[in-house]
């Protein structure tokens, strides 16, 4: 018998998973993989943004949002500057800083977001 409490996970298995449409980003699409409910610090989701997509100007006020791109090439523009942002690259996007993103490439744009903390 161990001494360790029993410890209580969700593994999220994202090939189970439905892509549904963005609730505030028409034609983008998500996966909530983690939520406040299975991590009080973060939220994890995957992105997917079609050719040509884009994510319109916005902030988050009190989250960082760290993006990592699983494939694709897009244009991520953070206050007023243009970065390049292809499979590979990752991102910390301060709390309250604007930013958009727009999938520049030839396919789909598949990305992984982590809030922090959590957006409810």
């Amino acid at each position: 018998m161990s001494d360790n409490p029993t410890i209580s996970a969700n593994i999220a298995d994202s090939t189970n998973m439905d892509w549904v449409e963005h609730p505030r980003l028409k034609g983008i699409y998500i996966r909530q993989l983690l939520t406040s409910i299975d991590n009080p610090y973060a939220n994890v989701n995957e992105v997917l943004v079609p050719t040509g997509g884009v994510i319109g100007y916005h902030d988050h006020p009190d989250q960082v949002e760290t993006v990592y791109v699983l494939s694709g090439e897009s244009i991520l523009t953070l206050g007023e500057r243009d970065f390049p942002f292809r499979a590979g690259s990752v991102v910390a996007i301060p709390a309250a800083l604007k930013h958009t993103l727009q999938n520049v490439g030839e396919g789909k744009l598949h990305l992984l977001t982590i809030f922090t903390p959590p957006i409810s």
